[in-house]
């Protein structure tokens, strides 16, 4: 069977890779509030294995994980009101806009190699949701011997819908389009497995809320129906086994009803058993401690008052606030038990217990859950481990003599959150970078306030446009602006009358970046260094380090005293050229074994070839320094002809689920016969500074090279 994590633990290590896994192709992520810096340095650093401590080896971090992110894919649908946090450009923040609901799901699917796996939580991306609140997830995996693949098609599907409704999505937006290529990527991975077997303990659904949305280009001009949470649940709960008798609700927001009857928990009587005495047992937040003389319930009265309108009787229950440590742990879990003389299920994720949580009102939120039925069989264990899931609570003597005091926003995390809404008219910003950079807005003048104006936050303030200026341009919706800064903004700020938000920007083309600053000083040893590691991680700690010492000298490199630095021995100038021969030789001998191995994308070849420590930029120090050299240009040279012959020898190593040697090539072999000329034409105006055996040497590599 595919692995389920249900134990206590920390959420974060449900990104670390298994055992086996591979290397990481790529992740796609959900949540509503969001902390780009806990996404960035704790989830990603555990997906790639980023082994630098960002808090004691801040450059070796950045380094490390800007070169595993430039192979891999990474993706956060995040909705609207909180997507204009700063985040790296390294990865996408895609804002997802429901029209009188949330992107409230918080789903993740991680692909490596050889393991996908989908996490289902009620967390959000924030330290509270990951570290403080009590929160549950589940992890389901697979694997090329057990693939599950119903769940995987759910998962994908679910995530597909999400994508059409980020504002402007279109099939050539650059985040739309890289985000559905890693789903598609992700798709043909999972068909190449096997499927696993039927589960002989639990049976599994993922079961989503999704509100309708018309036609749009993303789902290829279909309508995306809409879906409930709750009628998928009763429904597969029904083909194994009739309607539920009893429903146990823990959650830590509701509704507010000044009525009798609470929409929700009448839903969900409904889809109960009939002919039986219905029995709800609601599992609710106390305000205060649940000792006080008079308890103060965060949740309506209509909760106690509905059951008796549908033939049931309910039971009130205060969730727990603290752990076992007494550490304060507001809940933010949300659970649904439904149980028959057939069956025990059980339904986590991110539905509160809400009309918009469980899809059954006009105003529906994007949610994701997963539903565990185990079938009651005698002496089976798997519905005993379903309950034993359910938290310890307090249950109330008297709810009819407690101040049910209706929802507290301010209680909860996500109900705080709340920030003013951006104008609607703002639909794409985009950073273009390479030679000419730019940024690219796509507006809807429809949707725009009278007034409002655009600027870039970074290092410092630079005023982008005004609705004065745009106006006297014609009113555009589709704008460019020349950027005449290095490196990107940090995130655009946008002021309107009304208010003021920030306006998500991702990147057109990531290997169009420029390269941290610090690499400025690198030199082509270093670089090749690392190109050739073993462990690229090491190399990284490694050649920081030596930066801040300013000297070069590494307490740990250089406590052995070299044989060819003994001052007992004799110096021996041959020996000496011939060892840095052999050694160079060694490099050069790992770094086509690196370059061989298989790629999973045609994204990771490309980073392997221009990423800033890439192929490309070695062959441009190296270049650099034969045009600059004072002294060893034959010697630069005939290292830069060697990197050369490598390239052109190269046998690239196909594996199963890893680009096709004819799909590499088609990549690899324009690049190199580009590459090669290039270099060639700076090289040419320097041969007289070259001695005729090794300029001529040059021309037969380059000419290799070419054809």
């Amino acid at each position: 069977m595919s692995k389920k994590r249900s134990a206590p633990g920390t959420m974060l290590d449900l990104w670390r890779p298994p055992r086996g896994a591979g290397e990481p192709i790529g992740c796609l992520t959900t949540t509503y509030t969001f902390d780009p810096g806990l996404f960035d340095e704790q989830c990603l650093g555990r997906f790639l294995e980023v082994e630098s401590d960002p808090n004691r080896e801040d450059l070796a971090y950045l380094l490390e994980r800007e070169t595993r992110l430039g192979s891999t894919y990474a993706g956060v649908l995040v909705d609207h009101t909180q997507a204009g946090v700063e985040h790296s450009l390294r990865w996408d923040v895609l804002p997802v806009r429901i029209w009188g609901g949330k992107q409230h799901a918080k789903i993740s699917l991680l692909s490596w190699t050889r393991c996908i796996r989908i996490i289902i939580a009620s967390a959000n991306l924030t330290e509270s949701g990951y570290r403080y609140n009590h929160e549950i997830a589940v992890a389901v995996d697979s694997t090329p011997q057990e693939a599950e693949r119903e769940q995987l098609g759910a998962a994908i599907g679910f995530l597909r819908s999400l994508v059409a409704f980020v504002p402007g999505a279109a099939p050539e937006m650059p985040v739309v389009k890289r985000s559905l290529a890693f789903l598609n990527q992700v798709e043909i991975q999972a068909s190449q497995w096997k499927a696993a077997a039927a589960a002989n303990g639990y049976d599994r659904k993922l079961v989503f809320s999704l509100p309708r949305l018309g036609s749009n280009p993303v789902n290829g001009g279909a309508d995306i129906e809409p879906r409930s949470a709750l009628d998928e649940a009763a429904e597969f709960c029904r083909k194994r086994g009739g309607s539920p008798q009893e429903a146990w609700i823990a959650s830590p927001f509701f509704d507010p009803c000044s009525g009798e009857l609470d929409p929700a928990t009448a839903a969900l009587c409904k889809k109960m058993a009939r002919g039986v005495t219905r029995r709800l047992t609601m599992c609710v937040p106390a305000i205060g401690s649940p000792h006080d003389a008079v308890l103060r319930l965060a949740a309506p009265r209509s909760l106690l008052q509905t059951p008796a309108h549908y033939s049931g009787e309910v039971e009130i229950g205060v969730l727990p606030q603290s752990d076992a440590d007494r550490n304060a742990r507001p809940w933010h879990a949300k659970m649904l038990a439904l149980r028959s003389d057939q069956y025990s299920a059980l339904l986590i994720g991110s539905s509160n217990f809400t009309r918009a949580g469980l899809g059954i009102g006009e105003r529906c939120n994007a949610e994701a859950n997963l539903l565990m039925l185990a079938v009651q069989r005698p002496h089976a264990r798997e519905p005993r481990e379903l309950e034993a899931v359910w938290p310890e609570f307090n249950p109330v003597e008297h709810p009819e003599k407690a101040e049910w005091e209706g929802p507290a926003p301010e209680h909860d995390e996500e109900e705080r959150a709340d920030q003013p809404l951006l104008p609607a008219g703002f639909l794409v910003a985009t950073y273009r970078g390479g030679t000419e950079r730019e940024i690219l807005l796509q507006l809807e003048p429809s949707g725009l306030p009278a007034q409002w104006s655009l600027s870039a936050c970074g290092q410092e303030i630079v005023e982008l446009l005004g609705s004065e200026r745009w106006i006297a341009n014609g009113s555009p919706s589709v704008i460019r602006l020349p950027w005449g800064l290095l490196h990107p903004p940090e995130k655009l700020h946008v002021c309107w009358p009304e208010g003021e938000g920030f306006w998500p920007l991702n990147v057109e083309d990531a290997s169009q970046l420029p390269p941290p600053i610090a690499l400025e000083n690198m030199a082509a040893d270093d670089m090749l260094q690392i190109l050739a590691a073993a462990d690229p991680s090491a190399a990284f700690r490694a050649w920081t380090k030596r930066q801040k010492t300013g000297d070069g000298f590494d307490e740990e490199l250089d406590a052995a005293l070299p044989t060819d630095l003994d001052p007992l021995a004799r110096y021996d100038l041959r020996a000496t050229f011939l060892r840095r021969v052999r050694t160079r030789a060694r490099v050069l001998a790992k770094l086509r074994e690196n370059l061989e191995r298989p790629a999973f994308s045609k994204q990771a070849v490309q980073w392997r070839l221009e990423g800033f420590i890439g192929v490309k930029p070695l062959v441009q120090r190296l270049t650099h320094e034969v045009v600059t050299g004072n002294g060893k240009v034959d010697e630069t040279l005939l290292t830069l002809a060697d990197v050369l012959i490598v390239l052109r020898d190269l046998d690239y190593q196909p594996a199963e689920g890893a680009l096709s040697a004819v799909d590499f090539g088609e990549i690899y072999l324009p690049f190199l016969r580009e590459l090669a000329e290039c270099v060639d034409h700076q090289v040419r105006p320097q041969h007289a500074r070259i001695s005729s055996d090794v300029r001529d040497f040059w021309s037969r590599v380059v000419e290799r090279c070419q054809n």
